[in-house]
């Protein structure tokens, strides 16, 4: 019988060899839904988001150039699998955990997104491509509101996801209500 580290390494080895192209980049949707509301400057919507939702259609469209603020509160712990504090010794955030934290480090290339943090929260716009392709660390944060802001890259929907390897989100526990604004 296997332990659950091996199990886990197991899983994501077989994972890294299904999925060979796809560790480094978004799972992809065929055909995105751009009906999705579209906010007036000083607009909010909230949307409850799990943690094992690969590819969370938050049914808000960004306007390109338009600047946002992203408010995240976590209502319930975030863990991945067995994995419940950040390198810090802190529960984990909205920015996730370094990959040294993982049962073993050569796990780290099997997340969709190689140059950001485990389970880090991530934004993304299947109409843009890649260079949509942002983590909260990556964002600027308004001390005093804690909230993230960015700017657009392109006119389409906004998706989001922890970063976390393909076919293994099921094992994620977390829920948050995040709250996009449109600044202008």
């Amino acid at each position: 019988m296997l332990s659950k580290s091996a199990k886990f390494v197991s899983g994501a080895l077989l994972s890294l060899s299904l999925l060979t192209s796809g560790c480094a980049v978004p799972l992809f949707t065929l055909f995105d839904n751009d009906d999705g509301t579209v906010l007036a400057a000083g607009e909010s919507s909230t949307v409850h988001f799990f943690t094992s939702l690969p590819n969370f259609d938050t049914g808000v469209n960004l306007g390109a150039g338009n600047t946002y603020d992203l408010n995240i509160a976590i209502l319930s712990q975030w863990n991945d699998a067995h994995i419940e504090l950040d390198e810090s010794g802190n529960k984990i955030s909205e920015r996730g955990f370094a990959n040294s934290e993982m049962p073993f480090e050569a796990l780290g290339v099997t997340r969709r997104s190689r140059e950001h943090r485990w389970f880090e929260l991530m934004l993304y716009q299947p109409n843009c491509g890649r260079e949509s392709l942002r983590g909260v660390t990556e964002l600027n944060s308004d001390e005093e509101s804690g909230a993230y802001r960015f700017v657009a890259t392109c006119d389409g929907n906004l998706r989001l996801f922890v970063n976390d390897s393909p076919g293994f989100y099921l094992n994620n526990l977390g829920y948050a209500n995040i709250t996009l604004s449109r600044v202008n």
